[in-house]
């Protein structure tokens, strides 16, 4: 007999709605790998990589941010103490992606000044808006991106395909790891929240949001494949 609502945890409740959208990056992220045979195409996923990576300690600082301004909501601590054990962890990866960038043969400062892709934007700005509203949000950012981390056979299939240097996948290798321990911890902290049905309808915004800007963002990674095709003819 399937399982309500009723009897699955918060995450079983997330996974099993959003499965349709996860598909869809999971088919583009695919399709990279078999484009990762153009340096140019696995430098664009590193610098984007360098983007994600640089907000990610300002989201969370933001996220403790607005808890402390609802004190009498019963989520507030426990994402506030959750964000604050995840910050440290975080620490060093901005700067990480960007060395991994340098090596796979990028230029550090042109990465630095350049504009992040328009979908990028979209989706790191939906997530201030959505924790702004609730920052409960947050979690469903969290859910996507730290609970589905790459697998150190992805990674090594990456370098393969590509012919790169490995020490260019020392971020993607690091979050194959580290994110394994990661990954468990937010199951359990968005399954221990006292989430009511509203505050749940954020999370999975988040969620639907993040994925589709994940399929969006590696669908512009892809593209630049076609470019350095039309380049070599």
């Amino acid at each position: 007999m399937p399982m309500n609502n009723l009897t699955l945890t918060h995450y079983q409740r997330l996974t099993k709605s959003i499965q349709f959208l996860k598909n869809r990056a999971s088919f583009v992220s695919e399709k990279f790998t078999e484009l990762a045979c153009y340096p140019e195409v696995v430098r664009e996923q590193a610098y984007i990589n360098y983007c994600v990576s640089s907000a990610t300690i300002p989201l969370l600082q933001e996220t403790i941010r607005c808890a402390k301004l609802r004190p009498e909501d019963p989520l507030s601590q426990p994402l506030i103490s959750y964000m604050e054990r995840h910050i440290p962890e975080e620490e060093g990866h901005d700067t990480l992606s960007l060395d991994d960038f340098v090596r796979l043969g990028g230029c550090r400062e042109n990465a630095i000044k350049r504009v992040p892709p328009s979908n990028i934007m979209a989706m790191i700005g939906s997530q201030y808006y959505l924790l702004r509203h609730n920052p409960v949000a947050f979690m469903g950012y969290l859910a996507c991106l730290e609970v589905n981390h790459p697998t150190v056979e992805y990674v090594e299939k990456l370098i393969e395909t590509s012919g790169l240097p490995a020490k260019g996948f020392s971020s993607l290798m690091l979050h194959a790891t580290v994110d394994i321990h990661h990954k468990q911890e937010i199951i359990d902290t968005l399954n221990d929240l006292p989430l009511t049905e509203e505050a749940y309808k954020v999370v999975e915004m988040s969620a639907f949001q993040t994925y589709r800007y994940v399929a969006l963002v590696m669908e512009d990674v892809c593209r630049v494949a076609s470019t350095q095709e039309k380049t070599s003819a």
